[in-house]
């Protein structure tokens, strides 16, 4: 490994030291033990990021801020970042529904480093991308790093398969990525759940058979749409209650695998900054969704 592509490497290295196992980071870290100016480099790097950090501890945020800036960008579809084409619209979300699989980190930084060198300022502008070309030319960038990079394996025999059933982790997580993309939007807008319900019913999705945690009985809706996590149809219905937005997304049951609880009995979980309640009910397989804490989609229970 040289210093250039030490630096390269280093600089997505995490300041909490979770990545020193990993072989790259392990190697550049190892170069910039030895060599004075790569370790100095990376001293003020660090140093950077961490008063970097501290000055953003040291911001006071209000409570709910994001899930209110969320809820906007919702209620006010101009909020949204406008893809510039079509094709866009379906390849920003049908990326954000992907099931990250294990690994993924390391491959990606041989991607990058591939995609660096070998795109060009005219590569870059045949398709006019704007706000959102560089994500998808980065993941273009990266599908084509693995094909470079898995040799031994033939690419007329690479195929991407539907698996029979997906965990119930994966629906969230493939939510979260989707409702956090630039081209998120609802299919339908509404407070009247009635119209919702009956709006995806219409489409083929999974509507839940009208069934809510007691705490959503009665709630305004704001909208609903279709969700196709790694090919599997379901759906999500965004209510608009007191204390912020909450998303409840339907599947099949015969979709998720794994074991789930009664509605009377959810698994309450919480992921970074959202809480989730897993639960099923007859033929379906439900999730409720909100930039919480776990106290606070209890709560519908």
């Amino acid at each position: 490994m040289d210093k250039e592509r030490a630096r390269f490497v280093l600089r997505s290295f995490r300041p909490d030291g979770a990545d020193t196992q990993e072989v790259d980071f392990a190697e550049a870290l190892l170069l910039a033990t030895s060599d004075r100016e790569l370790g100095e480099w990376l001293m003020r790097e660090r140093a950077f990021d961490a008063e970097f950090a501290e000055a953003l501890a040291r911001v006071d945020l209000p409570e709910g801020l994001r899930e209110k800036v969320f809820l906007a960008m919702i209620k006010d579809g101009g909020a949204f970042p406008n893809v510039d084409t079509k094709i866009d619209s379906i390849m920003i979300p049908s990326i954000a529904e992907i099931d990250i699989p294990e690994g993924l980190r390391g491959r990606i930084i041989v991607a990058m480093e591939h995609t660096a060198k070998t795109t060009t300022k005219t590569e870059q502008s045949i398709f006019g991308w704007k706000k959102v070309g560089i994500p998808l030319a980065a993941a273009a960038g990266i599908a084509f790093a693995f094909l470079m990079v898995d040799d031994d394996k033939p690419t007329d025999k690479i195929a991407i398969e539907s698996p029979a059933t997906i965990r119930v982790e994966a629906v969230q997580a493939g939510f979260v990525r989707l409702f956090e993309s630039p081209a998120f939007s609802l299919d339908e807008e509404t407070k009247e759940m009635p119209h919702l319900i009956s709006y995806l019913r219409d489409k083929g999705l999974p509507c839940g058979g009208g069934y809510l945690p007691p705490g959503l009985v009665g709630v305004k809706g704001l909208g609903c749409r279709e969700l196709v996590i790694d090919g599997k149809r379901g759906s999500l219905i965004c209510f608009d209650t007191e204390k912020g937005t909450v998303h409840l997304v339907i599947f099949q049951r015969s979709d998720v695998c794994g074991e789930l609880p009664d509605i009377e009995h959810p698994v309450i979980e919480q992921s970074g900054d959202w809480a989730r309640a897993s639960w099923r009910k007859e033929k379906y397989a439900f999730s409720l969704m909100a930039v919480s804490n776990k106290d606070s989609i209890a709560r519908f229970f």
